[in-house]
């Protein structure tokens, strides 16, 4: 469930991440504050995103063509750029298409082009 900016601890999280370098702070802030029930687990994710740990770990998941792929350390994460690719590819593809998507992370890829 998405997060207000009225959340009373949006705008630290959001100024935290934001003097980290993180470009998005805000809406990593959201994303941060809706899937993590606060407290003590809310300050350790902040201060391992702060430190530069991928967000997509710490939440165990990325978006990806508006589907929610599982993601952890060790995984490729999908990124926003690649949906280019699966949008190409399902463009192009003829009907009943057969795709392969092996060894390139989280499999986005392919449950991009199945949905």
């Amino acid at each position: 469930m998405p997060v207000s900016p009225s959340h009373p601890a949006f705008s630290a999280v959001a100024a935290q991440l934001r003097a980290a370098g993180c470009v998005f702070a805000e809406d990593e802030a959201e994303i941060l504050l809706s899937s993590t029930r606060g407290g003590e687990a809310l300050e350790a994710r902040v201060e391992r995103r702060a430190a530069g740990e991928p967000l997509e770990y710490l939440v165990g998941w990325a978006g990806f063509c508006g589907l929610r792929m599982a993601v952890e350390p060790g995984v490729f994460v999908p990124r926003r750029r690649t949906e280019f690719l699966a949008a190409q590819a399902a463009e192009l593809a003829p009907n009943r298409p057969v795709a392969v998507d092996l060894c390139c992370g989280s499999g986005a890829l392919g449950a991009a082009l199945a949905a």
